[in-house]
Order: C-alpha cells, then sequence, then structure tokens
C-alpha cells in the first residue's frame, strides 16, 4: 500500500526586513532629535533673553577710586567739577580764587584769582591783591558758566575752562626747566601751567583760563548770601539774596536782526516781593529750568515759589513746607538735569523730590502746584551735600557720617553706597561730565571713584508699575524711549504695550473667532462635499496673503474709507447677522417641496444675503448717525454734540441680544417644544417668525431702556472713566487708525488658521456618532450642536488658541493699521502698540548695549513669557475638553 508523502510546508518569515527597521529607526532618531532641539532652541532663546536683560537690575560698579588728605580748603561748595578724563578738579573759593589741582595723591595744583594775574603754584594758594570776597557762587550745567556774588553786592559772570595743550619736540623750547626735566609720567605747577610729561618727546600743557564779565549791581551794598545763574538760548537770568533780605532778578536778553544782523539787548531787572513773613534766613535761591520761576527756601522747611515770567509784575504763587516732621531742619536743597524738580535732604537723613504741577483744581495765578512725587532712600545723618549728574536724573548725596549714596531720582534705585572715611561730613560732591566718576570733598581731604552706574533708570516697579514722571499730575503708565531735549527722561513702561498687545488680540480674536469656528460647523456639517473640496482651499489661501499686505491696506485703503462710513460700519456689524437670521426664517417659511428643490442652491442663497446686509448697512447707517449720534459721529465722540444716550443704544445692543436669547431659552422654548408637537411645518415657522420679531422689539426695548437709565445716572460712554491708570471709555476720540481696523485686517489673517483646524477636528469626528443622533430622530443642526461640537471641542478649542497666538505675536497688521501709539486707552476707536511691532519700531535705533536696547529685550522676554502662560493655560483647558469628549 503506498501512501502519499504529505508535501512540504513552505516556512514564512515574520522578521521585520532590515531596510524597514532601519528606516524606523532613522525615523525615530531625527524625530527625537527634533523635539530635543526644538526644548533646546526655546530654552536657548529663554536665556538668552535673561542674560541680556539680567543687567538692568544690576547696580553700580566701583572701578577704581583715589584720595588724597591735601586737598584743597576753604572752596565754595556751590562750585566744585571735575573734567571728563577725570584728571583734574576745578573749584572757586571765597578768597575769590579758581582753583585747579590734578586728582593724584601729591599732585601739584594750580589756582588765578578772578580779578589780577594768573598765579602758579605747587599748592592750592591764595592769590594776594585786594580781590573782594566771594560770598555766593553758582554753575550753569555743563558750560563752564559761572557767577559769583561779593561782599560789596555786586556780582560777575564769567567762564572759568581749562585750556589743554599737547606740545612736541619743540616744548623744552617754549616751557620752564621744571617741564623740560621732568620724568615720563610725572606732573609739574610752573610758568602758570600744570605740566605733563607724556613720553621722551610729548609734554601736554593745561592752563585756567578765567573770563569775567563787567560787575552786576544788585541796588545794594550788602553781601550777595545767595546767588543762580540761568543761561538761556536768547540771554541770561541772574537772581541774588543781599545780607538785607532783597530778592534781585535781572534778565537779559538778546536778539538778533536777521536782515541787518545787528544783536540788540534788552535787560530787565526786578525786585521780588517781601517774604519777611518767614523767620530767619533763607538758605536756598534757585531758578527753574525756563526762568518761568524762582523758589526760596528756609532751614524750617519753607518754601515760597515766585511766579516770574513777567518780570514787570512778579508774584509769590504759593508756600509749601518741604519737612514732614517738624523736628527736623533742611539741610540740603538741590535741582537735578533739567532744573525743574528739586532733591531736599533734611538733618535726620531724609531725602524728597519735588516739582511743579498743573492739576485742574489748581488754584495758584500760574495753575502749577508744587507737590512732594517720591521719597528717596535715605539714611539716619543728616543730609549735608547734594550733586545731579548732567545727562541723567542721577543725584549723589553726601552725610554727616561720611558717606554718601548715588540715587536715580526717578525709581528711586540706590546704584552704590560709598564710604569717604574718618566720619567727617561730605561738604561737596562733583559728578563726572558722563556719569562715570565721583568726586567728595570732606574736612579730611577729598576722594574719587570711578564707576560704571549701569542702568539706574530701571527697576520692576519703574517698568510694570505706575510711576510719576517730571510734569504729570500723577503716577502713569508710559512708554516714550526718546525726545528733542537733552533734559528728557526715558519713560520706560511696558504696561502700555502689553495693553496694546491684549487689546490687539481681542478685538481680533472677536472678529474672527465666530465666522471662522461658524464657517468650519456649516462646511464640515451642512455643506456637500463636492463644494466643500473648492471651498476650504480657498479660504485657506486666504493665509498665504502677507500680513505686510493686509497692513498696508487697512492702514491706506480701509482706515480712510471707514472713517467716512463708520456709522454704516457700526450698523453692519449687527445688520449683517440680522440679514442672516431672518434669511433662515424666510426659508423655513418657504414650503417645503420648494426647499427640497432648492436645497442645492441654498449656499448661493445664502452669498446673496452678505451683500443685502452690507447694502442694508450702508443705506440706514445715515440714519442711525442722526438718530443715536445728532448727525455727527466724530463730534459726538469729542464730546461737543448729542446725548450719551445714542452710544449706550449701541453698546447695549449685544448685551440685551444675550439677555433676550436668554430668556426665550428659558422660559419660550420650552413652552414651545410641549405644544408644538402636533403643528404642522408651516405652522411653526410662522410661530418661529413671530418669536424671532418678538425677540428683536425685546432687544432693541431693553437696549433703549439700559441707555436711558445709564445717561439719568449721569454715565457717559465717552467718560472719563480711569482704573489704575486706563481709560475705560468704551468711545471716545475716533482715530482714523485704530483697534477697529486691526480688528478686521488681523480678524483676516487669523480666519484661515482657526478655520483649517476647526474643520479638520470637526471632520475627524466618527461618522457613527452622527448616523446614531440622524437615526434616533434629531435635525442635522441638532446633532452638529450636541453630538459634533462637544466631540470635537478640544480641536475646536486648539484652533481658537492657535489663531490666539498668531494675534498675539503679529507685528506688521498692528505697525502699519494701529498707530503706533502707547495709550492706555479700551476705546476701539483709538490706536495703539504692541510689544511686537514696538522692537520692529525701535530695535534700529537703539544704541547697543543701552538701557533702552536691553529694555526692548525686556519687552521681547515680556512677550515671551506671556505666549507661554496663554499656551500652557489653553493646553490645561485642551487637555479637560479631550478627557470629556473620550468619556463620550
Amino acid at each position: 500500500m503506498n501512501v502519499n508523502p504529505q508535501p512540504k510546508k513552505h516556512r514564512h518569515s515574520h522578521g521585520t526586513r532590515p531596510g524597514v527597521r532601519l528606516a524606523d529607526t532613522t525615523a525615530k532618531t531625527l524625530i527625537t532629535l527634533g523635539g530635543i532641539g526644538t526644548i533646546v532652541a526655546v530654552c536657548g532663546v529663554l536665556v538668552f533673553l535673561l542674560w541680556v536683560v539680567m543687567p538692568l537690575f544690576g547696580g553700580a560698579s566701583i572701578d577704581s577710586q583715589a584720595s588724597n588728605s591735601t586737598g584743597p580748603k576753604d572752596i565754595l561748595p556751590a562750585y566744585l567739577a571735575m573734567d571728563d578724563p577725570q584728571q583734574l578738579g576745578l573749584y572757586l573759593t571765597s578768597a575769590g580764587q579758581a582753583g585747579l589741582f590734578r586728582l593724584a595723591a601729591n599732585a601739584p595744583a594750580l589756582s588765578q584769582s578772578l580779578a589780577s594775574a594768573p598765579v602758579a603754584s605747587t599748592s592750592p594758594a591764595t592769590a594776594p591783591g585786594p580781590t573782594p570776597t566771594i560770598t555766593a557762587a553758582a554753575a550753569c550745567g555743563q558750560n563752564d558758566a559761572v557767577a559769583v556774588g561779593y561782599q560789596n553786592g555786586a556780582i560777575r559772570l564769567g567762564r572759568v575752562t581749562v585750556v589743554s595743550q599737547l606740545l612736541g619736540p619743540d616744548a623744552p623750547d617754549a616751557s620752564p626747566l621744571e617741564a623740560r626735566n621732568l620724568p615720563v609720567g610725572q606732573s609739574i605747577a610752573a610758568d602758570a601751567a600744570l605740566w605733563d610729561r607724556l613720553t621722551d618727546e610729548k609734554w601736554q600743557r593745561r592752563t585756567l583760563k578765567v573770563e569775567m564779565d563787567d560787575p552786576l549791581e544788585t541796588g545794594s551794598d550788602q553781601p550777595v548770601v545767595l546767588l543762580d545763574y540761568l543761561q538761556q538760548s536768547s540771554g541770561h537770568l541772574v537772581a541774588a539774596l543781599t545780607a538785607d533780605g532783597q530778592v534781585v532778578v535781572e534778565s537779559v536778553r538778546q536778539q538778533r536782526n536777521m536782515m541787518t544782523g545787528k544783536t540788540t539787548q534788552r535787560v530787565t531787572r526786578a525786585n521780588l516781593p517781601t517774604h519777611a513773613h518767614v523767620q530767619g534766613k533763607p538758605i536756598f535761591l534757585g531758578v527753574f529750568g525756563l526762568g518761568d520761576g524762582l523758589v526760596l527756601a528756609w532751614e524750617d522747611g519753607s518754601l515760597l515759589r515766585y511766579d516770574i515770567r513777567d518780570l514787570q509784575k512778579p508774584a509769590l504763587v504759593e508756600t509749601v513746607d518741604l519737612l514732614a516732621d517738624p523736628q527736623a531742619r533742611l539741610t540740603a536743597l538741590h535741582f537735578v538735569l533739567g532744573r525743574n524738580s528739586l532733591v531736599a535732604g533734611d538733618s535726620k537723613g531724609q531725602l524728597s523730590v519735588w516739582f511743579r504741577t498743573k492739576p485742574p483744581q489748581a488754584t495758584t495765578s500760574d495753575g502749577a502746584t508744587f507737590v512732594l512725587t517720591r521719597t528717596l532712600p535715605g539714611r539716619t545723618h543728616a543730609v549735608t551735600a547734594i550733586a545731579s549728574s548732567y545727562r541723567r536724573r542721577l543725584v549723589a548725596v553726601g552725610y554727616a557720617d561720611g558717606h554718601l549714596d548715588l540715587i536715580h531720582v526717578t525709581s528711586g534705585k540706590v546704584l552704590a553706597s560709598l564710604d569717604v572715611g574718618a566720619d567727617q561730613p561730605v561738604t561737596a560732591l562733583a559728578m563726572a561730565p558722563k556719569d562715570d566718576g565721583i568726586l567728595a570733598l570732606s574736612a579730611s581731604g577729598w576722594r574719587q571713584w570711578r564707576i560704571d552706574v549701569g542702568y539706574p533708570e530701571v527697576t520692576f516697579n519703574s517698568i510694570f508699575s505706575p510711576v510719576w514722571y517730571e510734569g504729570y499730575n500723577q503716577p502713569v503708565h508710559v512708554w516714550q524711549s526718546s525726545a528733542a531735549t537733552d533734559d528728557f527722561e526715558p519713560k520706560l513702561g511696558l504696561i502700555p504695550l502689553v495693553f496694546g498687545s491684549l487689546k490687539a488680540t481681542l478685538y481680533a480674536m472677536l472678529i474672527a473667532t465666530p465666522l471662522a469656528l461658524l464657517a468650519a460647523i456649516y462646511t464640515s456639517e451642512f455643506l456637500h462635499p463636492r463644494v466643500k473640496a473648492r471651498v476650504k482651499p480657498t479660504i485657506e489661501l486666504m493665509a498665504s496673503l502677507p500680513s505686510v499686505v493686509l497692513g498696508f491696506l487697512a492702514g491706506l485703503v480701509i482706515a480712510p474709507f471707514v472713517e467716512n462710513v463708520i456709522p454704516s460700519v457700526l450698523l453692519g456689524l449687527f445688520t449683517v447677522p440680522l440679514v442672516f437670521l431672518a434669511g433662515a426664517i424666510v426659508w423655513h417659511l418657504l414650503p417645503y417641496r420648494l426647499t427640497l428643490r432648492l436645497d442645492s442652491q441654498r449656499l448661493w442663497f445664502l452669498l446673496l444675503l452678505l451683500p443685502l446686509g452690507l447694502v442694508s448697512a450702508y443705506l440706514l447707517g445715515p440714519w442711525m448717525e442722526l438718530w443715536l449720534f445728532a448727525g455727527d459721529l466724530h463730534h459726538w465722540l469729542d464730546g461737543q454734540i448729542g446725548s450719551p444716550a445714542g452710544g449706550w443704544v449701541l453698546l447695549l445692543m449685544p448685551l440685551t441680544a444675550l439677555l433676550t436669547v436668554m430668556l426665550v431659552t428659558r422660559w419660550i422654548d420650552p413652552w414651545l417644544r410641549e405644544h408644538s408637537s402636533a403643528w404642522t411645518r408651516a405652522r411653526a415657522a410662522r410661530v418661529n417668525a413671530l418669536r424671532f420679531v418678538c425677540g428683536c422689539c425685546l432687544t432693541v426695548l431693553l437696549a433703549l431702556s439700559g441707555a436711558y437709565l445709564l445717561t439719568l445716572l449721569g454715565w457717559d460712554p465717552r467718560g472719563p472713566w480711569t482704573l489704575a491708570g486706563i481709560d475705560l471709555a468704551p468711545m471716545q476720540t475716533y482715530v482714523q487708525r485704530n483697534a477697529l481696523i486691526v480688528g478686521f485686517a488681523m480678524g483676516f489673517a487669523v480666519i484661515p488658521i482657526i478655520y483649517t483646524i476647526a474643520d479638520d477636528a470637526l471632520s475627524a469626528v466618527p461618522d457613527h456618532l452622527r448616523s446614531a443622533s440622524l437615526g434616533a430622530g434629531a435635525t442635522p443642526w441638532q446633532t452638529a450642536v450636541r453630538v459634533i461640537i462637544p466631540t470635537a471641542m478640544s480641536g475646536l478649542f486648539s484652533a481658537v488658541m492657535v489663531g490666539l497666538g498668531r494675534a498675539v505675536g503679529e507685528t506688521m497688521i498692528v505697525l502699519m493699521a494701529a498707530g503706533n501709539t502707547p495709550v492706555l486707552k479700551a476705546n476701539i476707536f483709538e490706536g495703539f502698540r504692541t510689544l511686537s511691532a514696538n522692537i520692529a519700531t525701535e530695535m534700529p535705533e537703539a544704541v547697543r548695549n543701552s538701557t533702552h536696547y536691553r529694555t526692548l529685550f525686556m519687552t521681547a522676554l515680556v512677550l515671551f513669557i506671556l505666549t507661554f502662560i496663554i499656551n500652557t493655560l489653553a493646553e490645561a483647558v485642551r487637555l479637560r475638553f479631550r478627557k470629556r469628549a473620550f468619556q463620550l
């Protein structure tokens, strides 16, 4: 019996081919590296921003210091200065000497009488001769101008300058013997000059040049006790107080005839009203930077402010008490840069800053009030000397215990605390012209520091809190990084920029989000797939339009057009959705067979409703303007005409519409569902139309009632409404490039992103959920609202958040269409500036490593953190929606 053998089975290999394994490994590696690289790149950006920004919050650094116990004696504290390289010190003595000394140990010095020939010596000395005793002196900024007052009541103006010459090999023939034999690197005072031998063949010669004008008479033979000197573009102004209590102000104005070239001079002199009602003698006299005011201060803290704008009629404006503690005594008072702010120091070491403001309720003749704006960090010992910077609002403050502090007046930041030594009071201070050095004098000599002040204008409070800047009536949030005047102080508050970014994002999302989501729902759930295949790519093509083009069109085309038809634009925000809702009502009123026949043409029917809504708004806009805004919206916004009720009607309409929907949903719809089960389709459509009309009437009625009530209470949508420095008035002052224009343009840019992601999320919902809902008797709209949208909610939220991220970082649209004004106004018709636009605007002009430059990087860091926080919160919400959708 033959048995057929079983055929051999072919064994199949179930292993993965090497090529596939290689591809999988490569893909896995690339994806892993890409993810890690993305995280590293983001962290690297954060680290770089922190590296650039952190120096802003540091203090000053001390590079070097020098001291000398044999410094100049008997100097006038009102005049002490350093040269730019910080090699020389310049001073005046009460004996009528101008002195020049080297800022080095055991270095020679030079002095010259203000009334006689120069005298040179190896130590500070007074020149012999009948020079009247100087009793007061005043320096005028950084231009070497000086005014001195004498014992006999005279005043002289002049200039004390240092003349420097670099001499070559021929110098020994023209120099004294001491200079010829001078070793390299040594200095000597000879032949009325300071000589420095730089190399074997190079000498530097410095002389003191004193030029004094003829004496000015004060009308009194009493000594000049206090003096101030102000140089102006057209002349000068001198104010003096004599020992007999007389205050004299002399103004010299020069005018040049452009035709003849002849210069004429007009001199005006005035005696200020008496101040005898204040006890004791004044210790300070000062003239404001514009020459329009003068102040006198006493030891008890009393200050009198005079208005000297018209020297023919000078007037005492107000009396102010500078000291909060009645036990304290005023020991120092000094102007800071610009000569509009005064820093006051008392016997208890307290420092305060005062300047003029112009509040609306001021009762003074000049409309200004001298107010305390801030207190600076002080010490427990008396303030003995104050010196100010020539470039910034920096002051060096000396105390009775021999310490001094370097403080920024506006920010209140203490940059450095230094010790003069020997527990001797600091008698005089001077700051270098470039703010890179301090010179302090005491009874034990002088001490000099070379410093780097860093970035004194910036603190966390100055960036994110209101700051009381000079000339403002109250603390404010301001961004203003540059100006045309030398005494300008940068205002680097970031809150207006953060507010502008949030404002732009809000209005853009208010316009883009409902349109994009509704379009996604319609194309995903109601539009025929063949039509959707054409519509969706068309909408996605909108994203390819460059933002600079959108900004150009918004700023130069849309903004002027909207300004001319703004009432119709505002009305269009209501008529367009109203026409679409009315179209839906009309569709249901049509016979059922007709709607079935026209169902394939529904899209074209909807497209016709858009121009109908726009035309309605265009035609009815002038009538709305006449009814609500007295015929001119622009003048109504400026508060020139009209009642507040018109604005309230427009603002309350969305809220009353939402309230009406809630009332109908809560009370009317349940009743209709209960009683309409036996109704015919035509009857249900008619009742639905009646409900729509009644709802519209109720919305308008509620808006009118609310507007009447708010107007009766005295509330006006045009303001003023302020909270934390933000103007919350929703309607005020129309500006052509405003938030509404940005909302339109940026919304156009954001819609494609939100629409695409939302449509994909809706399309990803399993079809069996749709089939189950429709099979249970639900309508397509009920299925979309109650089944599809809740399931796809995480994807819809992601779409909105991606669009939000696109709006927050947008630059060109807001740069070209938002007016680029960093203001804190919630008004939809007002411009703003965003964080990103600010960087794009000012970074090309910022000096590298300057305060402005690093603050712009701080702006980028704030934008980075703001985006990170928003995205983190959005991800948390998205995960919650995803969890709920998974449970469905």
